[in-house]
């Protein structure tokens, strides 16, 4: 829409146009007076439906879950700059994440000179946080401020950005003078994420990216052991995880994934390796540390997936001995080698340079051996799930594993998030994803809470889908009054919450570090499914093992919002080192 349709619109109607003009179909929020302008049109809107949140954090990770589930941007109003330290917590989870967020914040008026609370200035405030932002003072600023969000959240690297608006610009109407102002109008932009210089010499520009990824199939041709580890690039490219797979299947090398790279390849294939790391399956720790090649697709390498660097995939990277090295593919060169310096590296969006790749890449006839010693691997360091007497409290394991059990004849239709915990971690073990949002999580900055909130974004983006948030006590307990938001919307997510009254990583670290000594006892909980019952929810309790799997059962087919409380066992029986043999195979070498 050209500017001079804008005649005689208000601000608040103008930002309708623009979000809808960018296909924005859902907006979530915290309404509040000072900004009633902005959320009034938004509110009434016959073409978006506004979510409002119980609290404006719970605001942002919705907007994440959506943007995580779709690729498409997040967009959130909040009324002011107080309200925007409350939303601190998911721009930087959606920095670090890269989910594409629009961030809209409607300002109050500031008395000059005045030393209340309102003078708190929200973008020096979340500086740290954004990929991008700006501040709208006049109306003629608002359509171009608009547009740009849109721009720069979607841009190469997703991310977060701001839209602070000025007292009054809601109300005020775009007339001549802001129109001829329009057309040359200049935006305030406070800072715009560059791209920060790698610790990785660039090759020289005079060689051809061509060249380049002709000199890499060449490797990957020559390797007898390669592996691919793919991680959150992949699912953020358009056409990644369909090249990750043709790649895999026409060269026949084995994937594994980071968490954040879990459904950008389907796991339930013979190369599927599952996640690695600390809390990995063994067997992909083991593929990686025997590889002579590994080939990294839009994965950080950060110390969560690498543990002991000094260890890390020795083969590969000993040339001597035969070692391949490490081949990185990025679209950004300030993300490789912080942790894992890479020998070769290919710079540009996945969905280019993997088809030139592709197209380069002989079949893998010679790899049989290499398959077979994989599968080798899989069987005798397969994960175990703890058995259980009877009527006994089941294991967290028990339960994600039951839950992957039942939704196999629905893998497709299935979106697990996850809040952070060990809990997280035992959905990554023991679920297996499929399709690019078969989970969705905070991986980067771990944020507790995530759960719920994620998990009503991501039904929004994807109706047809059935979405579980699975989740602990603790984690659950920041963010549980968005399951009034879900039922008052009818947003049909349904909820597991593992209830065993502790900090699930805290207690098993402090009872291995300090023994009697506690600073963290055990908590004590409500009964979740009489709290969710209380506001209108269906809720069920699970106390054994034999009830566990009508209970799951019951969950996957309740029609509307649904919890279900789990009585995991009892504290301190289960700890981190319930995948010991993977926490060996990192940090041995």
């Amino acid at each position: 829409m050209e500017n001079y349709d804008l005649l005689g619109l208000t601000g608040g109607e103008i930002l309708h146009q623009r979000l809808t003009s960018h296909g924005v179909s859902h907006v979530f929020g915290h309404p509040g007076g000072p900004a009633a302008a902005i959320f009034n049109d938004v509110y009434g809107s016959p073409v978006i439906r506004f979510i409002p949140s119980r609290y404006e954090r719970g605001a942002g990770h919705m907007a994440e879950g959506y943007a995580k589930a779709t690729r498409r941007p997040g967009v959130v109003l909040i009324s002011t700059d107080l309200s925007n330290s409350n939303m601190v917590t998911p721009i930087l989870d959606g920095l670090l994440d890269r989910a594409p967020m629009v961030v809209i914040c409607g300002q109050i008026a500031t008395a000059q000179g005045a030393d209340a609370f309102h003078k708190t200035d929200a973008i020096e405030r979340v500086q740290p946080c954004m990929k991008w932002r700006t501040r709208v003072q006049r109306l003629s600023e608002l359509p171009r401020a608009i547009d740009a969000a849109f721009r720069h959240a979607k841009h190469r690297q997703p991310g977060p950005v701001l839209v602070e608006m000025a007292d009054g610009i809601g109300e005020a109407v775009f007339d001549p003078q802001a129109l001829k102002e329009s057309s040359n109008v200049s935006l305030i932009v406070e800072q715009v994420d560059g791209e920060a210089r790698s610790p990785v010499s660039l090759m020289s520009s005079t060689i051809h990216l061509y060249e380049r990824i002709d000199r890499v199939a060449d490797v990957i041709n020559q390797s007898r052991s390669p592996v691919i580890c793919a991680g959150h690039g992949v699912l953020a490219s358009a056409s990644g995880c369909m090249l990750l797979s043709k790649i895999s299947r026409k060269a026949h090398i084995p994937v594994a994934t980071t968490l954040l790279g879990l459904g950008s390849f389907d796991e339930t294939r013979e190369e599927a390796l599952h996640m690695i790391g600390t809390h990995g399956a063994p067997y992909a720790n083991y593929a990686i540390q025997n590889a002579d090649l590994l080939i990294v697709i839009g994965a950080r390498l950060d110390e969560r997936a690498v543990g002991n660097a000094d260890g890390f995939a020795p083969k590969a990277r000993d040339k001597d001995g035969g070692g391949r090295g490490i081949v990185h593919f990025d679209i950004n060169a300030a993300k490789l080698g912080k942790v894992i310096k890479p020998t070769e590296i290919i710079i540009g969006d996945l969905s280019e340079t993997l088809p030139i790749l592709l197209s380069r890449l002989k079949p893998g006839k010679e790899r049989g051996e290499w398959l077979d010693q994989i599968q080798m691997w899989k069987k005798a360091y397969s994960l175990q799930v703890p058995p259980s007497t009877r009527n006994s409290r089941p294991h967290p394991q028990q339960v994600v594993a039951e839950l992957n059990r039942q939704t196999i004849p629905m893998k497709s239709s299935t979106t697990i998030t996850t809040g952070v915990g060990q809990h997280q971690m035992w959905t990554s073990q023991h679920f297996r994803c499929t399709h690019p949002h078969s989970l969705i999580t905070s991986g980067s900055p771990s944020t507790m809470g995530f759960s719920l909130p994620a998990a009503i974004g991501a039904k929004l983006a994807l109706p047809d889908q059935q979405v579980i948030a699975v989740d602990c006590d603790s984690s659950f307990c920041t963010t549980i009054e968005e399951l009034m938001t879900a039922l008052l919307y009818q947003i049909q997510i349904k909820v597991i919450v593992f209830n065993n009254r502790q900090p699930g990583i805290i207690f098993p670290m402090q009872r291995s570090n300090y023994g009697a000594k506690s600073y963290c006892d055990v908590q004590t909980n409500t009964d979740f499914d009489r709290l969710a019952r209380s506001v209108g929810y269906q809720g069920q309790r699970c106390e054994s093992i034999e009830q566990l799997p009508h209970s799951i059962f019951w969950l996957l087919r309740c029609r509307g919002p649904a919890l279900l409380d789990v009585a995991v066992s009892e504290p301190g029986v289960i700890s981190l080192a319930s995948n010991g043999t993977a926490l060996e195979v990192m940090n041995l070498v």
